[in-house]
């Protein structure tokens, strides 16, 4: 993190101005409150003049084979939940993906009510300040710049007076801490976020919940009911789950039962206080 930092130093005065930043945060975390198990996975946070988005770097690395090849995913391609918000609005636009086959948009306000502290500390040359906010059901602890002076951070933290460069809520399920630093390219198009905000279904949590909970009772109805993917199914072809685990058509239905506990195993997102209570 030290090396990164510095480099930080020393792309900040290109970058200044520029409003075509790319800051890239490595982030640690659990997806089950009773597992010792950590996921670690890497995220964009591109601050742009429209305003900004936050996207798992899976994402970049597709558009980028896409560029070349104009083939859309790769073998550890995924689909994951992202947000953004444009300058001139006053809400975050959240991209979910709950497993089906659609996004789902929720537009949400976030203003975070932080408690800037005395205590600092400095990495190579970089003086970062500590500040708390409650977020989401859980107490976060945040080291800010105020050298680099953006208002954001990784996932939906913003309002403090310089750039997050690490966050953590206290019990430490979740670390995200800044990696890197680049550009944007003038001429990149995010061919894949694009296609799926265009094709989103506007909600709200009320109503996402409800999917959700559906979703875990009926795990593979997508495949089942008469989807593109039931029709190669039928053909003798397999499904590919997220975790690799390669199933026919017939094992589907047996197989229900242990991807319902992959579900309700995910009972530790960021935003605890939104975590869906599945049945017993």
């Amino acid at each position: 993190m030290k090396k990164t930092i510095a480099l930080l130093l020393m792309l900040y005065a290109c970058l200044l101005y520029s409003q075509n930043d790319r800051f890239v945060y490595e982030i640690d975390y659990k997806k089950d409150s009773a597992s010792t198990e950590i996921t670690k996975e890497n995220y964009n946070l591109d601050i742009t003049q429209e305003g900004i988005t936050y996207y798992n770097r899976l994402y970049y690395t597709n558009d980028s084979l896409y560029a070349k090849t104009q083939v859309f995913g790769f073998e550890k391609f995924r689909l994951t939940s992202f947000l953004s918000k444009k300058t001139k609005n006053t809400f975050y636009e959240s991209y979910e993906y709950i497993g089906d086959v659609n996004f789902y948009k929720l537009e949400e306000p976030v203003n975070l009510n932080w408690k800037i502290s005395d205590s600092t500390k400095t990495i190579n040359n970089l003086k970062l300040q500590q500040a708390e906010t409650n977020f989401g059901g859980r107490k976060w602890i945040a080291w800010f710049a105020q050298e680099i002076p953006l208002s954001y951070g990784p996932y939906k933290f913003n309002g403090l007076p310089g750039l997050i460069i690490e966050i953590y809520d206290i019990q430490k399920d979740y670390i995200f801490k800044l990696i890197k630093s680049e550009k944007i390219p003038k001429a990149y198009e995010s061919y894949t976020l694009g296609s799926f905000k265009s094709r989103a279904i506007k909600t709200n949590y009320k109503k996402l919940n409800n999917l959700k909970l559906d979703l875990y009772q009926n795990p593979f109805k997508y495949v089942l009911n008469g989807s593109g993917m039931s029709l190669a199914l039928e053909k003798g072809k397999k499904l590919q789950l997220e975790d690799g685990t390669i199933l026919t058509k017939e094992q589907l239905k047996p197989a229900e039962k242990s991807e319902r506990i992959k579900i309700k195993s995910f009972n530790n997102p960021i935003e605890l206080n939104k975590a869906v209570k599945y049945p017993e």
